[in-house]
């Protein structure tokens, strides 16, 4: 037998040619689908007695020489089927035929990001979206891509900087992560910040709705979104896999391109993968929008090894993004761009143990961020001038120790260590802040109690010592106007989860959560020109703490999907970013003060899918959050979500998969003092799709069908009378091989 060898990149496909002789010494064989009897092209086959192995032909067909007379057992897996174990006695007369199930393209069951026990209990609403999901709904931020899902909006200012609001919480009450650990960029501090990691780099996305202090500290009084990136080999299989993404969208002339590859042995793996994107500006029902383009070049790459209980990965990865912030109408020969650096170190290891603890995970996660707001103007004679209004320079350091320990009797649990150091210096003719640093060391106790066979109780606490240091800089001189901050802190979680069978489930949460003012919140005192304010701090301001309770039934089965979900904040001092109404002078922006108050937020999820029929699925969500103050005059708290309704419909039949969509957003008339009310509108869209197999899947998205006009209650370019994106046409083609 002959085989011919290509080279594609770093891929190596291995063609047979010519005829299939019998010898002893060869086993033989093909690789099928059960369902439809097709051959799997690219399966890989381990023989596990040896080290010994093979990938499928592009008929499906394999063959491994060499083989001594003996009993073996062989491991075949291949990506969307169920891996199967296949016992054979060499050797053997003829084929051997090898059949796959397909395997259902759905969100795992397990939500890491909730629980440090990783199992599929769940005590407060939480939701994952793996590959293919996000491609459905690929776009060029996390914001946009979750934007929709229930009770998860988005803050829009453009498209580079959109951030997900969960439960009308954003900003630094929306903790998000990369891998587990705090990202270390500015994403949550202003409206104009975006998030550090290209969505094409990302595989899985998990989000907690709901406050989870008890496990990631301040930052996650609202939610967390946890992103999980493949620049770490984890869980590898032995052989060379590759992935190519391509991404493109009509509204703004978007192009985007993921190349990964990565290489496995049993004990070692090697990845990398690079990304670009260029996008020019918006395009609205009324025109473009100007100053929203964007650029972004983005890479990364990493090592793992195991060896018995052992596995830990080490990844290096980094962004260079440029992106445009729409600026005044009136200002055409202005600009403001954001041109951000992030470089990103992080590892990942566990080991299985003997003892008490069964399990130890220990993350270690630095980062090196830097960013400008560059102030552009261009001048009759054509001339270029650029100033740097703003600069930040941050370095981060976190580390996680998680310890899950053995059964004992009906309990189960962990215990975790958390640190975080960062430091951030602020420069530039409008510097914000002072610089300042910080650190907090955390401690807590997570333990999962069996009640019989239907109840299954969560109970934790967490102490955390928090210390803030502020520090002058060039436009901050005076010391004595700023004031160290030390902090103990205590929050804890009880739930509570009933399945009383297999189809339904209900989970009950009360948590006591808090979140400690961040430096922007304390000290700001300047023009902000690139998220459109003048900025006043409070430096009195104190911890929110946060009484929350969570309520929600879940039923599934073979037809309906369903889940409810209630919800209330009961938050002392709460920090609210409001608008004064009046406009500072020298800068023409409105002034925005940071204040505290006692607040309540309350609402409600609910969403259900429905097989119509084998191919036919139709679902409806609704979600609706109300966020007010406790006293005096209950004022409405300001950017909360209105009522929104969304409608699908969709034809799935394995390989090929189109429907309908709509949205129905209410008006929004319960605003904040100096808040404009924002009309109702109505979004029609479609999505269609195509699995054409050999790991290769086409998708199409059509947003904004009808070119509606409109402007989203949470959006900051809605304060500049500009209009959000018009009719978009998306397209994203994945090749995994």
């Amino acid at each position: 037998m002959k085989t011919i060898i290509f080279l594609i990149g770093i891929h190596i496909l291995f063609i047979p040619v010519g005829s299939i002789a019998q010898d002893d010494d060869k086993l033989r064989g093909e690789v099928l689908e059960a369902t439809s009897g097709e051959p799997i092209p690219g399966a890989t086959i381990q023989i596990l007695e040896t080290d010994r192995g093979a990938a499928a032909d592009s008929e499906g067909q394999f063959e491994i020489d060499g083989l001594p007379k003996g009993s073996y057992m062989l491991l075949i897996r291949a990506i969307g089927y169920s891996t199967v174990r296949y016992q054979v006695d060499h050797p053997v007369e003829d084929f051997i035929v090898i059949e796959m199930q397909p395997e259902v393209i759905r969100a795992d069951d397990v939500i890491v990001t909730s629980s440090p026990l990783g199992r599929n209990i769940q005590y407060q609403p939480a939701e994952a979206f793996n590959a293919e999901m996000l491609q459905k709904k690929a776009a060029p931020s996390l914001g946009e891509i979750l934007d929709g899902t229930p009770g998860v909006a988005t803050r829009s200012y453009g498209s580079a900087p959109s951030r997900p609001v969960i439960r009308g919480f954003d900003g630094d009450r929306v903790l998000v992560m990369q891998n587990g650990e705090r990202m270390g960029d500015l994403s949550g501090t202003a409206v104009d910040h975006a998030v550090g990691l290209d969505p094409l780099a990302m595989e899985r996305v998990e989000v907690v709705r709901g406050p989870a202090s008890l496990l990631y500290g301040s930052s996650a009084i609202g939610g967390v979104v946890n992103m999980f990136s493949s620049d770490m080999p984890r869980e590898w299989d032995p052989g060379t896999s590759a992935t190519i993404k391509s991404h493109a969208a009509t509204m703004n002339s978007m192009g985007a391109g993921l190349v990964r590859s990565q290489y496995g042995t049993e004990r070692f793996a090697v990845t990398g993968r690079m990304i670009y994107r260029n996008g020019g500006d918006l395009q609205t029902p009324e025109g473009r929008l100007p100053d929203t383009a964007i650029d972004n070049l983005s890479y990364g790459g990493g090592i793992g090894y195991r060896e018995g209980p052992l596995e830990t990965s080490l990844s290096l990865s980094g962004m260079d993004y440029a992106y445009g912030l729409p600026e005044a109408i009136d200002l055409m020969d202005e600009s403001i761009e954001i041109r951000m650096n992030r470089v990103n170190l992080q590892s990942i290891s566990t080991l299985e143990m003997q003892g008490f603890f069964e399990h130890a995970e220990l993350r270690v996660h630095y980062s090196d961020y830097h960013h400008d707001e560059v102030a552009i103007e261009r001048l009759q004679n054509q001339t270029v001038m650029e100033a740097i209004d703003i600069s930040f320079d941050q370095q981060t350091l976190s580390s996680s120790l998680i310890l899950r320990h053995r059964p004992v009797g009906a309990m189960e649990g962990a215990a975790g260590l958390s640190f975080n150091s960062s430091a951030i210096s602020v420069g530039g003719g409008d510097a914000l802040t002072p610089d300042a640093s910080g650190y907090f060391l955390a401690g807590y106790i997570y333990e999962e109690i069996g009640l019989g066979n239907q109840f299954t109780v969560k109970t934790g606490a967490r102490l955390e010592w928090k210390e803030t240091f502020v520090k002058t800089n060039e436009l901050f001189t005076d010391a004595s106007l700023f004031e160290d901050r030390s902090d103990m802190i205590l929050s804890g979680a009880f739930g509570i989860n009933y399945s009383p069978t297999s189809k339904w489930t209900a989970g009950l949460q009360v948590a006591r959560a808090y979140r400690t003012p961040t430096i922007e919140e304390l000290y700001s005192f300047a023009p902000h020109a690139a998220a459109g304010s003048f900025d006043i701090g409070d430096p009195t301001l104190e911890n929110e703490f946060s009484l929350g309770a969570d309520l929600f039934t879940e039923y599934t089965s073979s037809v309906v999907t369903s889940q409810l979900s209630l919800y209330v904040n009961r938050i002392d001092n709460f920090v609210d970013f409001s608008p004064t109404g009046e406009t500072h002078q020298p800068s023409s922006l409105p002034v925005f003060e940071y204040g505290s108050k006692d607040a309540l937020v309350y609402g409600f999820e609910f969403s259900t899918d429905v097989g119509i029929t084998d191919r036919w699925q139709a679902g409806v969500g609704l979600d609706y959050v109300r966020g007010r103050e406790r006293s005096g005059e209950q004022h409405n708290l300001t950017f909360m979500p209105p009522f929104r309704t969304h409608l699908k419909l969709m034809y799935d039949s394995g390989t090929f998969w189109a429907g309908p969509r709509a949205r129905i957003v209410n008006r929004q008339g319960h605003v904040a003092p100096n808040e404009k009310p924002t009309p109702g509108y109505l979004l029609v869209g479609a999505d269609a799709g195509y699995r054409f197999g050999h790991g290769v899947t086409i998708s199409l998205r059509l947003d904004n069908l009808l070119n509606e006009r409109y402007r989203d209650h949470l959006s900051r370019v809605e304060n500049r009378d500009a209009p959000m994106p018009g009719r978009n046409l998306n397209a994203v083609v994945r090749w995994e091989f």
